[in-house]
């Protein structure tokens, strides 16, 4: 399927510097009508221009690794966010599919090129509270990409300072009707009055699989499909969405994942094997949605918030 040429990346982070500088302005006035925020608020954003923000981005990395996330309360990257391997029994230089129980297993990978990782990547750019104006939009850039087609997904327009406020809410789940874009969200944490009472990385899920009748992901270039076949049941296979509960509903980070389609062998970092020799171990794609490797990591192409509706679904919302 074909698509627009995707826009430099000089010209895209010039055109998100003017929307943030017209956003800004357009916040300030907002907040001149309606009052300023309450002393206790976190929401408040200075300016790159204002001599008193509260950090630069060389002094980020001190005062927090994920600020953004930590700021909105989304958990952090760690052992429940990682990316898992199928399992495949390597010997004389040759890998297999396992053939026993005790052969099989499903082990996390190391490195952040995952379904969750990366999308917590660009939740953790765009909640940031601490950069200044043009360093936040250019990381927030640098976490998106297109998708297969090569088409570019942006993010809403909504201003700087309203990011700032979202806040991470997994209670949300427990009054919120079923996701009809990620199936199978863990409502286990829920109690009988609708508040959470888990961890907070189990109210984040990630799609196990699609409705494919309800689908229209890109087809990339080069991909040849039969005929016969619904090419969503192929294409859905490189992609990953990943649902997070914040404080205006449930949001949805999608992510692309081109090396899904080739199932990849990978040793236990992530990276992508030329041969079996001299190697003891290997991993494989495991399961239905996104995997990604070192050599061709996942990329997020699209983050819709509370109410919006992903660009690749059409199906039925109920």
């Amino acid at each position: 399927m074909g698509g627009r040429r995707p826009t430099s990346r000089g010209v895209r982070i010039l055109c998100l510097g003017l929307a943030v500088l017209l956003v800004c302005a357009l916040g300030s006035i907002v907040l001149g009508r309606h009052g300023s925020p309450d002393a206790g608020s976190t929401g408040t954003v200075t300016s790159g221009s204002d001599s008193s923000r509260r950090s630069t981005d060389a002094d980020r990395s001190e005062s927090s690794a994920y600020p953004g996330l930590e700021a909105s309360g989304i958990p952090t990257p760690g052992d429940w966010s990682r990316q898992e391997g199928y399992r495949l029994v390597v010997e004389d230089g040759r890998a297999r599919l396992p053939q026993t129980e005790s052969e099989s297993s499903v082990d996390p990978l190391e490195g952040g090129y995952g379904v969750i990782d990366t999308a917590l990547a660009t939740l953790d750019a765009l909640l940031d509270p601490t950069a200044d104006d043009q360093t936040w939009a250019e990381h927030v850039l640098d976490s998106l990409g297109v998708d297969g087609g090569g088409r570019e997904h942006p993010v809403s327009d909504a201003p700087r300072w309203w990011w700032a406020e979202r806040r991470f809410t997994p209670a949300t789940l427990c009054s919120a009707p079923d996701d009809p874009y990620v199936q199978g969200q863990y409502r286990g944490g829920c109690t009988d009055d609708d508040a959470w009472d888990d961890d907070g990385g189990k109210a984040i899920a990630e799609a196990g699989m699609f409705d494919t009748t309800s689908t229209d992901f890109p087809v990339p270039d080069g991909l040849a499909l039969d005929s016969t076949t619904n090419p969503q049941d192929t294409v859905s296979r490189a992609y990953g969405v990943v649902s997070v509960p914040m404080d205006d509903g449930i949001w949805h980070v999608t992510v692309y994942c081109p090396a899904t389609l080739d199932g990849p062998a990978v040793d236990r970092n992530g990276s992508e094997l030329a041969s079996f020799d001299g190697v003891d171990e290997a991993w494989t794609v495991h399961g239905l949605t996104g995997f990604g490797t070192v050599d061709r990591p996942c990329v997020t192409v699209e983050v819709t918030v509370g109410g919006q509706k992903p660009f690749w679904w059409f199906g039925d919302e109920s």
